[in-house]
């Protein structure tokens, strides 16, 4: 097997004219312009082999680094999943643990440990405390449940006494169920 290659290349006419011009052949006259530009002699084939070693080892390098950079990536990519799923999880236990809070105030206010509650009542405030909820929303999201599961509670449960009373004199006093319609109840 011969350890040569076929070369064809353009050159222009002024080049070509010292080619013809030249006593050895095109074969001879370039390999002997193409050692000079290189730096290797085909004799030395040692120093061939070594330059593509060399360029080899800076291709398969690179490759690595890309390879390296991809893995970091993933890896980043899966951390900021894995985050966002246990924010999610913190929300959905979060949101269940407010309404359990909401659900256990419900329970009390029907047994009368609690007959009236309102924006700024101390139980409505403790809810407001431990799960970041304006009082005013923990009050409207009571009044909402308390609505939604048809709890034996009226709209005059969700006030001040004063309020309250002032209620039931007029004739407003009615089941939180039908007095709440996502307004004021």
């Amino acid at each position: 097997m011969s350890d040569e290659e076929r070369l064809v290349a353009e050159i222009p006419a002024s080049l070509k004219y010292l080619v013809d011009e030249d006593e050895r052949s095109n074969k001879q006259l370039v390999i002997s312009a193409l050692e000079r530009e290189l730096g290797v002699n085909t004799n030395d084939s040692v120093a061939v082999i070594d330059r593509k070693i060399r360029r080899k080892e800076e291709r398969l390098e690179q490759e690595l680094e890309e390879a390296r950079e991809h893995r970091d990536r993933v890896a980043q990519l899966k951390d900021d999943l894995d985050e966002i799923r246990e924010l999610r999880e913190d929300k959905v236990d979060e949101e269940g643990s407010y309404e359990d809070a909401l659900d256990t105030l419900l329970d009390e206010m029907e047994a009368g440990d609690f007959p009236q509650v309102w924006a700024t009542h101390p139980r409505v405030d403790d809810i407001r405390g431990e799960h970041g909820r304006s009082n005013e929303e923990v009050l409207y999201d009571l009044k909402q449940r308390a609505a939604d599961q048809g709890r034996d509670l009226l709209n005059t449960n969700f006030m001040q006494q004063m309020h309250a009373d002032t209620q039931r004199r007029a004739g407003n006093e009615q089941p939180i169920a039908d007095a709440f319609d996502g307004g004021d109840a």
